[in-house]
């Protein structure tokens, strides 16, 4: 088992971090997803074999943004780094 961490932006009730893990556990490897709107955490439980790309991408198709890093010192808003290589 494996876990990805996200921060996800531009939710603002619990029926956005709902529709966020819908998308995510939706996809193939993807077992779990805790997702806290409040905080913008998203955490994705997988086999170890979940593409972070592809996650990133079903939450921005949900229509929200996503940054894949958890580091204070990314300057990206939506990023696309698979890990963050611009920290």
């Amino acid at each position: 088992m494996g876990e990805l961490t996200f921060t996800v932006t531009g939710m603002v009730c619990s029926g956005c971090s709902d529709t966020v893990r819908k998308v995510v556990t939706s996809l193939p490897a993807v077992s779990d997803a805790v997702v806290n709107y409040e905080t913008g955490a998203a955490t994705v439980t997988h086999d170890g074999t979940a593409d972070a790309k592809a996650i990133y991408a079903a939450i921005r198709d949900a229509g929200f943004g996503v940054r894949g890093c958890v580091t204070d010192a990314c300057k990206c808003s939506n990023c696309n780094c698979d890990p963050c290589t611009c920290c």
